[in-house]
């Protein structure tokens, strides 16, 4: 499993395609909408006020609303794909919205097609090495990172996310000094703080770790996964104190 949390930009990617409104509206949108990057914005517009409903299929049972195929999402960008295979934008969307439900190897496809592409590609990197990470496959998300560095050395989330490829292979010391160029380049310090307990932990550093988390908590209190890792070594000295953890955490 991989413990770094997702990107912000994936997350917000995610969360904005993952369903569509009502099919005469997406028509309409087809037939005058030749630009694919302008229908493309459209459909992201058309989807933003239901992410933030209580649940992407609400309106399955909200007696107000239509009921939403949660898969015409995946439809419309396949069919914006087919159109414009060589669209960057709409690549990008389409390996998201495959990656969100399940099909790891249509994501990666459209990926690997993205990264084979000349330029800098960050986005594209990080969930591709999301799903290296999920193959046990470390050597190949380092590569393709390091590769994207090359192209996009200012860019945090990248050394965040390679940080974690040589968190999981072990190399501790490389993902400490990755972080701290996260870190200088403007990495959330919440999610920083985060990695960096989980890297003293594996060192065996405890005492350490648990000053990382409680940063990381007193920094973003609903944190639930600094709050776990604080109460899984609650029963090392160096971490017994749980109060202004659990203080933080319940004021949010």
């Amino acid at each position: 499993m991989n413990p770094f949390p997702n990107t912000p930009h994936l997350r917000a990617l995610l969360l904005m395609l993952a369903t569509l409104p009502a099919c005469t509206t997406l028509d309409r949108l087809r037939a005058h909408q030749p630009n694919p990057d302008a229908r493309l914005d459209a459909l992201l517009e058309l989807r933003e006020p239901k992410a933030k409903s209580r649940d992407h299929c609400q309106e399955i049972w909200d007696a107000d609303h239509a009921i939403v195929d949660c898969q015409r999402v995946q439809r419309e960008i396949d069919r914006l794909y087919a159109e414009f295979p060589d669209n960057e934008r709409i690549l990008m969307a389409n390996a998201v919205v495959q990656y969100a439900d399940g099909r790891r190897e249509s994501a990666q496809f459209l990926l690997d097609q993205l990264l084979s592409k000349p330029g800098s590609h960050p986005d594209a990197a990080i969930l591709r090495s999301r799903i290296a990470f999920a193959e046990g496959n470390t050597n190949r998300a380092r590569t393709l990172l390091k590769t994207q560095i090359k192209r996009a050395p200012d860019n945090a989330e990248l050394h965040e996310t390679l940080a974690a490829a040589y968190y999981l292979e072990g190399k501790y010391a490389e993902a400490e000094n990755e972080l701290r160029v996260a870190t200088i380049l403007g990495a959330p310090q919440w999610r920083v703080a985060y990695h960096q307990g989980l890297v003293q932990e594996a060192l065996g550093r405890a005492d350490l770790a648990c000053t990382d988390y409680h940063r990381a908590i007193h920094l973003k209190p609903d944190f639930r996964a600094a709050m776990a890792r604080i109460i899984g070594l609650s029963e090392q000295p160096e971490c017994a104190d749980l109060t202004e953890a659990l203080e933080s955490y319940r004021r949010n």
